[in-house]
């Protein structure tokens, strides 16, 4: 439902014509007189913000682990359970010391995750601090979490297991093959 106005009983002065500071009345727009006393604006400030830095979390995984691609990343800020995908996420923080904790979640619920790894950062009111997770090769092992780019914990090991899963496999076809034959 629409309230109708009354229409008042006076008529306001006229606008100055030379006058080009802004309102804080609108014109009326069948006349374009103004609906009541011309009062200037006061300019506001913005509200100032709280001293804060911002996080940087970069997230990655090895090359040898494609699957860990359709999982999200699990990053807990003090605390605070947050879910993000793969890569550069920036977060807002204050100013001091947070606890970063940051996993691949796992996709049965219960189930242990892949790659924890918790640690304090600095971070100082209008810096940007990043920090680089890697999650690891291989399940059980923790992630690496540092200022700089981070390698893949377990890369030898998985490297390893593949290349003895290649020989099994490839001494398995040679058997098949002499039995056939023979």
């Amino acid at each position: 439902m629409t309230a109708v106005r009354p229409e008042p009983t006076h008529r306001a002065a006229p606008a100055p014509t030379g006058s080009t500071a802004p309102t804080g009345r609108h014109a009326r727009r069948e006349t374009g007189v103004p609906s009541g006393p011309l009062v200037p604006l006061r300019a506001l400030a913005p509200a100032p913000k709280p001293a804060g830095g911002r996080l940087v979390v970069d997230t990655s995984y090895c090359r040898l682990t494609p699957h860990l691609g359709a999982r999200k990343v699990a990053v807990s800020v003090d605390g605070l359970p947050l879910r993000f995908a793969w890569g550069r996420t920036p977060i807002d923080l204050p100013a001091g010391r947070h606890l970063v904790e940051i996993e691949v979640e796992h996709r049965i619920a219960g189930r242990r995750s892949w790659g924890h790894v918790a640690d304090a950062v600095p971070v100082a009111a209008g810096h940007t601090v990043e920090v680089y997770y890697r999650a690891p090769a291989l399940p059980r092992l923790d992630g690496s979490l540092g200022p700089a780019r981070q390698r893949t914990a377990g890369l030898a090991l998985c490297v390893a297991l593949l290349a003895a899963a290649g020989a099994a496999l490839i001494a398995l076809l040679v058997v098949a093959v002499v039995l056939l034959v023979a």
